[in-house]
């Protein structure tokens, strides 16, 4: 059979498109330092991966090349570690025992402990709370309080939560997600980045980009999987009242509610389920992508060209700045969606107070009402010596005559002789006396005039 040669000129334009060299391939300056972009920006990468556990379609959008990949490797293989089976998950919440479940601590840095808690009629004394009351501390926070005018020393700042349960509360939290334009920029980036790499033969680059494409997006899937949920133990029926103190030193804020709704708060754990049992084996695996990438960067980076090492750049500057401003905007809207979906309802009112008796003594009036048996009043005293000095001879005395007042429901209001007492044989004790008593006076005025 005859075949027809090619013609010359159809075989040097092959040749051509093969052996065109790539855009600056002959330009001597490189970029070698970009190679070690895998140890950067690991914070920000690893706060946008933990989103997908949140957001039902978020897991879908995370195949782009980004840095941090070293950091994002240790992370997953920590939280490989930290995977637990459901035998010992709260069996008694509903939960199924064959499930997997992590911490979500090890994901989200601000979803740490919280501070100390002391109940005022249950006894309760907790040295590390949940994460919610971590989240509630950091609201009251950064809310404004009244100022309240009196004897100054160091300002105190009490913040009332009324706390009211959510009668729709699930135990399965999922966050709808409306993807914009952001998630689709690095994505386009990275995609166009690659391709051109492909295009010119800059194959060094080309593999990086893609394995970095690659190892993020399955790492978003496989961690994007799990279900977030929240558990809290019950209260036993004919439980005392919830109230309690939360803080300690120059923030406290005083929980009100009944016991179930203050156990969400104090003990209330969160934790992400996994229906498969090979949980552990695909973490370990996102483990495995992100180290091999960020120790293969260090590799194969510095080989390619100008121009290859520009597209890699470009693909990790693009979703660096997507990583850098995104999440902190979504973790705050989840949130307050938290909040809303465990606690409900709640009022917060805040005031600042001159001195730590005017705040102590404000809060023993926010938690007294006209149910409360001596018993309960009597348990106030207790809370007075935890956050106030005790012993000394005027100090007791004023606690004794606070309490009364309180047992009485009468108003906080003394004369001469209240601290004219006959037991007081000091006149530096009669003096600090009245100088506590009018500090109860204030925080009494505080309290009518905001109830």
């Amino acid at each position: 059979m005859y075949i027809p040669e090619t013609p010359e000129t159809v075989q040097f334009q092959a040749r051509s498109l093969v052996t065109d060299p790539s855009p600056l391939a002959n330009a001597k300056f490189v970029l070698d330092s970009t190679s070690v972009v895998g140890l950067l920006g690991g914070e920000q990468a690893m706060s946008a991966v933990a989103l997908t556990q949140i957001h039902t379609q978020r897991k879908w959008l995370g195949w782009y090349n980004t840095p941090g990949s070293y950091v994002v490797g240790k992370r997953c293989r920590r939280l490989a570690h930290s995977i637990f089976s459901g035998s010992h998950a709260n069996p008694g919440q509903g939960i199924e025992r064959e499930m997997m479940y992590i911490d979500p601590a090890l994901l989200y840095d601000g979803w740490s402990s919280g501070p100390v808690f002391k109940g005022i009629y249950s006894g309760t004394a907790m040295q590390e709370t949940g994460p919610v009351a971590s989240l509630l501390m950091k609201e009251c926070i950064g809310i404004s309080g009244t100022r309240i005018n009196g004897r100054l020393t160091q300002s105190v700042n009490v913040t009332i939560a009324k706390l009211e349960r959510n009668s729709h509360f699930q135990l399965q939290m999922k966050f709808r997600y409306i993807p914009l334009i952001g998630p689709l920029l690095p994505i386009s980036v990275s995609l166009t980045t690659c391709a051109l790499c492909g295009l010119y033969g800059e194959w060094y680059a080309f593999s990086m980009i893609l394995l970095g494409i690659l190892a993020r997006g399955l790492t978003c899937v496989i961690i994007g999987s799990g279900n977030l949920l929240f558990v809290h133990p019950q209260s036993a029926k004919g439980s005392p009242r919830g109230d309690g103190i939360l803080g300690c030193d120059h923030e406290l804020v005083l929980l009100k509610g009944n016991e179930n709704d203050v156990n969400a708060v104090t003990r209330g754990r969160f934790s992400f389920s996994f229906g498969s049992k090979h949980a552990r084996r695909m973490v370990e695996l996102c483990s495995f992508l992100l180290t091999t990438q960020a120790v293969a960067q260090l590799i194969l980076v510095p080989q390619s060209n100008l121009f290859g090492q520009l597209m890699f750049v470009v693909s990790i500057a693009i979703s660096s700045l997507y990583n850098m401003f995104s999440p902190s905007s979504d973790e705050v809207e989840i949130r307050q969606e938290i909040f809303r979906n465990v606690l409900g309802s709640r009022e917060l009112k805040k005031f600042v107070f001159p001195n730590r008796c005017c705040a102590v003594v404000s809060l023993l009036l926010y938690s007294v009402d006209e149910k409360m048996s001596p018993v309960d009043l009597a348990k106030l005293k207790k809370i007075m010596d935890h956050f106030l000095p005790s012993g000394a001879l005027a100090w007791e005395k004023w606690k004794e005559i606070v309490i009364e007042r309180l047992e009485r429901r009468q108003p906080l209001h003394f004369d001469d002789t209240h601290w004219n007492h006959q037991d007081l044989v000091s006149e530096d004790d009669r003096s600090l006396l009245k100088t506590l008593l009018e500090d109860a006076e204030v925080a009494y005025a505080a309290f009518v005039s905001n109830s």
